[in-house]
């Protein structure tokens, strides 16, 4: 663009030195649009996410705090992010959630926050879960809103997944902005689902007749036929409003559901034009159906009050569907306020399940039992080098036998087994199977930081000792480490390798503020529960100049780490020796660690105590390694958890009783927890330091 101005007019403004227009443009992100749908399954599920600079825990404020939660999603009555409580959620426009909160955990480090609910649109109708998740990171805040549905209506999806976009948009915009981003006013809506308990056909028989109709619409005059009149009595002081049938579509009339449905026109006195609306009734598992209502057109209504008239509306429907359900037979009685979940009958007689729920179930336990059987084949894969065989390049079966040393026909198998899994890929015309750059890492690489292939054969060394842990279970007692094979602490070892010899030296201690500068001048380092040893035989080879002990009550388990020290030539600086650390430490040390030790200690306090008053009084350090854990049990689910609790009651807990100690267990320790332990012994900091492992925290104390 030229100005017309002579070359020397801006001689005396300087230029900013390094302002570059395009990345600051680039990094000043617009305000919307940023979430996305990024999981749709088989209709019952929508998971929709988006980032955010904001942190965590301002985030949090927004999604719990009720002021905040107004300024961008609806009006919370009740309370809305408490465990065990109900709400409600006003969107101020004649529709509302009833919400049951199920979970309910604040984000805390690198830990995400959870906020679960059950909730139903305007009180009725199916309940839906709703899982929030904000979980910090690097380059900002992910915001995950997940739902689910059980046998939902065919345009959920369509509904939901075009709805929670804007909805997780509105709250990055406010906390972006602090302004007002909710759309207090909608366009559509109300939208009304009853459910019926009998099926689409005989549901719409019984609701159609025209005793029927003047029952549940409140007809006073008119009929269902396409371009008569119905006069339904509102039920309140709002008098009437008159219901035109445009068309009407009976069963088994059009394709492809053949259900019926009809479309309608709504008029009152007050309204300048009519609102259209759509009644349909479709299955919603064995033996029931939904009967569903849902208006549009409001933006051209032209009344003072919209908001008032949408309220109407929702209360008409909501009792006109509850005489629905009186007409179409008994209701199962719902168990809870809401009806949160179906139970019932005299106690003498056992509830018949839902068999949606039972289906279900089993399909779950389906897929839980296909992953136990697909870990003991990835053991398989482990142990015979078959992972890292396919590392090297794809290979047929005959190749792969070739290169392993195996015979042919059982590597077949085992290769179709896995490729059933997911975990390799196969070429159908040339029948050569692929392991994933991505899941060698995790498989078949053990400097890989993902790497959780020696897991499945700790899950096979765990599956020998189950009778010896059922007899436990029947008799009261724990069961020795003795009882357990030395395979079991093989994997052990090899799992805790992987942060061990890759992550402890370079990444942990360094985020200790001044430990590494000490060690490296000397110093004295504690191991308590060594275990194989790798943790002081990864810090001898690190730091030179300091001395190490390890402590351990099993006599195997100091024979194994001693050689481990010699084979790896520290043996003159690296010592173990069998024995109860909270007697046999003494100061001053520098360094005291505990990785995934405590929870299994016969005195979890007197070895912390022992602990603290052995460390240097300056500037002593106490590292503690435990399970990621929430402060209620209740929490504690998923994948990481399930393995977790599995290695406790088949491991942690029997060995512990077994050592006279309190048992834990491995998910025994949440951070409330290990600071109320630390307090009793005298520490005065505990502090949370960021590591990335995705089963364990780790804690510096000082006192």
């Amino acid at each position: 663009m030229t100005t017309g101005l002579p070359g020397g007019a801006f001689a005396g403004i300087p230029a900013p030195p390094d302002f570059d227009l395009t990345r600051r443009a680039t990094a000043f992100e617009p305000l919307g649009g940023k979430a996305f749908p990024v999981a749709q399954d088989r209709w019952e599920r929508l998971v929709t996410t988006t980032t955010t600079t904001a942190p965590a825990d301002r985030v949090w404020a927004a999604l719990t705090e009720p002021a905040r939660l107004r300024e961008w999603f609806a009006v919370p009555s009740g309370e809305w992010a408490v465990r065990g409580a109900e709400s409600t959620l006003d969107f101020e426009d004649g529709e509302f959630f009833y919400c049951a909160t199920s979970r309910s955990t604040p984000p805390t480090g690198t830990q995400p926050g959870v906020l679960e609910h059950l909730w139903r649109w305007n009180g009725i109708g199916p309940a839906a879960r709703v899982t929030w998740t904000v979980a910090p990171g690097p380059d900002g805040t992910a915001v995950t809103a997940v739902e689910e549905a059980t046998n939902p209506p065919s345009d959920w999806r369509s509904w939901n997944g075009m709805g929670w976009p804007g909805i997780l948009d509105q709250l990055t915009a406010h906390l972006r902005t602090g302004a007002n981003t909710r759309w207090t006013w909608r366009r559509m809506g109300p939208y009304v689902q009853t459910p019926l308990p009998l099926m689409p056909f005989a549901a719409w028989e019984a609701l159609t007749s025209p005793g029927a109709v003047k029952h549940w619409l409140q007809r006073s005059a008119g009929s269902l036929a396409p371009d008569d009149e119905l006069t339904l009595v509102m039920g309140d002081a709002s008098g009437t409003v008159r219901m035109r049938v445009t068309r009407l579509v009976d069963s088994g009339q059009q394709f492809p559901s053949y259900l019926p449905s009809l479309d309608f026109e709504l008029r009152r006195p007050s309204w300048s034009r009519a609102l259209t609306g759509h009644v349909w009734i479709e299955p919603a598992g064995l033996g029931s159906s939904l009967l569903q209502v849902f208006h549009s057109g409001w933006e051209g209504l032209d009344v003072p009050d919209p908001v008032a008239e949408r309220r109407l509306l929702t209360a008409f429907w909501i009792d006109a569907g509850t005489r629905a359900q009186s007409l179409c037979g008994p209701r199962p009685g719902p168990g809870g306020p809401h009806g949160w979940s179906a139970g019932g009958g005299p106690p003498e007689r056992r509830p018949e399940p839902d068999l949606a729920a039972t289906f279900g179930f089993a399909q779950r336990v389906m897929a839980d039992l296909g992953g136990g059987m697909t870990g003991l084949l990835g053991a398989l894969g482990v142990r015979l080098g078959l992972f890292g065989a396919l590392a090297a390049g794809p290979a047929g079966s005959a190749e792969l036998a070739e290169r392993t040393g195996l015979a042919e026909r059982h590597v077949r198998e085992w290769l179709w087994g896995m490729t059933s899994a997911g975990y390799l890929e196969v070429e159908d015309a040339r029948e050569r199977f692929t392991l994933p750059a991505a899941h060698a890492a995790v498989l078949a690489h053990e400097e890989s930081p993902a790497h959780l292939g020696p897991g499945f054969e700790l899950m096979a060394s765990m599956a020998t000792v189950v009778d010896e842990v059922a007899a436990a279970f029947r008799e009261g007692r724990g069961v020795p480490h003795e009882r357990y094979p030395e395979a079991l602490y093989a994997a052990m070892r090899r799992m805790s390798a992987t942060w061990l010899d890759r992550q402890l030296v370079d990444e942990w201690l360094p985020a200790v503020d001044g430990l590494v500068a000490r060690l490296e001048r000397g110093g004295a380092v504690v191991d308590v529960g060594s275990g194989g040893g790798a943790a002081l035989i990864a810090l001898a080879r690190r730091f030179g100049a300091a001395g190490f002990v390890g402590y351990d009550l099993h006599a195997p388990a100091v024979a194994r780490a001693t050689e481990a020290a010699a084979r790896a030539g520290v043996a003159e600086r690296v010592r173990f020796e069998r024995g109860d650390a909270a007697e046999a430490l003494s100061g001053p040390l520098d360094l005291v660690t505990m990785f995934d030790v405590l929870h299994d200690a016969p005195d979890p306090t007197a070895l912390l105590r022992a602990a603290r008053q052995a460390l240097a009084p300056a500037n002593g350090v106490l590292l503690v390694l435990e399970s990621k854990s929430a402060a209620d049990p209740r929490d504690n689910t998923g994948p990481a958890a399930a393995v977790l609790h599995a290695t406790s009651t088949l491991y942690c807990v029997p060995t512990a009783l077994a050592d006279g100690g309190p048992a834990l267990g491995t998910l025994g320790l949440p951070r409330g927890k290990l600071v109320e332990l630390a307090t009793a012994a005298g520490f005065g900091s505990v502090v949370e330091v960021p590591v990335r492992n995705p089963l364990n925290s780790l804690f510096a104390l000082r006192t």
